[in-house]
């Protein structure tokens, strides 16, 4: 009987693994290049910031060195509550640009998205596009994302891509972190919005107002909830730009221990989604790995099952290593297959163990308790 429902789960779960990367990839075959429109509109560039006064430097010189005429675009500092020379820096780095504006964060708030709240109720922009403070941009960023707003498209992601770090650790990271936003960039092209990278992002304004903002009270919304709000309330549709110009940088982790609280971090979003059906999407995808660790105990008692949880694993690796390659293909990455088949390797139990944990674990982030 064990065996009989283990062998269903893993048939049917392996089944909607590859259904849902298989959607993944066609969503690539749907992203569309959008030519620079000669009207240019108002963009203001927000950015939150907490204790990163080695970063911000690298962040704003990027961000100021636009190739978007000087006078319709704006940049937007949000200090959260920083505790370290954050402030010294951005107000050295004012002096020599006009168009950079410095607030902080309200007293009585904190966090990334209140921080943000209060830079996008200053802008003056049609546009908003946020970046985290530790990432860097091209010179054509902005052109890129902007020029994806066509009639109706009311918020656009880009691809971010993790730099730096040549040792084992930081190229496994690397790869993870692709296939992360592979995922996103398909699924918008698919027209099924799930996940999004706040650290490339944009939408207009009036959109995000209309969409409530990112809510408020304890578990505001993130990104993700932002966006999923303008899709289920028909307030426009989101587009992916995929161009190389439209990537932003950031350095990986150094070490497991900060991946793994990054990664924490993320899993422990509890946001409500007004469509109950990514719930079951995402929920579904939990249980294939579930049901592929089970499997695999299972095999110390159940060794005919060695043949069905090959072909569920030789499945997963397959699509996995298609949906990196088209992402590698059209940002330039470099994919190991050594690497590769080492994060296969870790890639269920990881899931397995960062989902529950993201829900359990207090996290701490930039000196402060995170609550989710």
């Amino acid at each position: 009987m064990c065996e009989t429902i283990a062998l269903c789960c893993l048939c049917f779960f392996t089944l909607y693994y590859l259904f849902f990367l298989t959607r993944v990839q066609l969503g690539f075959t749907k992203l569309i290049r959008r030519p620079h429109s000669e009207k240019i509109p108002f963009a203001s560039i927000v950015v939150a910031a907490r204790n990163e006064e080695r970063n911000i430097g690298r962040c704003l010189n990027s961000l100021l060195q636009q190739n978007y005429p000087s006078a319709r675009f704006e940049v937007i500092v949000v200090d959260d509550h920083s505790a370290d020379g954050t402030i010294q820096k951005l107000s050295d780095l004012r002096k020599s640009f006009k168009n950079l504006k410095i607030f902080s964060a309200d007293a009585e708030q904190s966090g990334k998205t209140a921080a943000l709240a209060r830079g996008i109720e200053e802008a003056k922009g049609e546009i908003i596009l946020t970046t985290d403070a530790d990432c860097s941009v091209s010179k054509n960023w902005a052109l890129t994302m902007v020029s994806h707003f066509t009639e109706g498209v009311a918020m656009v992601a880009g691809p971010v891509l993790e730099t730096g770090g040549v040792s084992f650790f930081s190229r496994m990271e690397k790869l993870e972190f692709l296939g992360l936003i592979c995922v996103g960039a398909g699924l918008i092209g698919s027209k099924r919005p799930i996940i999004c990278n706040g650290a490339n992002l944009a939408y207009r304004r009036d959109a995000f107002f209309i969409a409530g903002g990112f809510g408020s009270g304890d578990a505001p919304n993130d990104d993700e909830m932002l966006m999923n709000v303008m899709v289920s309330r028909h307030i426009g549709s989101i587009d992916f730009a995929w161009e190389y110009p439209a990537i932003v940088s950031t350095k990986s982790n150094n070490d497991a221990i900060s991946f793994f609280r990054q990664r924490l971090r993320w899993a422990s979003k509890k946001g409500h989604y007004s469509d109950w059906t990514i719930l079951l999407e995402l929920f579904f995808l939990y249980l294939f790995f579930l049901s592929a660790a089970f499997c695999t105990v299972l095999l110390f008692w159940l060794p005919q099952l060695w043949l069905p949880l090959a072909v569920s694993y030789a499945g997963k690796i397959s699509v996995d290593f298609l949906t990196l390659r088209i992402g590698a293909k059209l940002w330039e990455q470099r994919i190991s297959v050594f690497h590769f088949f080492i994060a296969e390797l870790l890639h269920v139990p990881y899931i397995l163990i960062a989902a529950v944990a993201g829900q359990l674990i207090p996290l701490r982030w930039r000196g402060r308790t995170i609550h989710s």
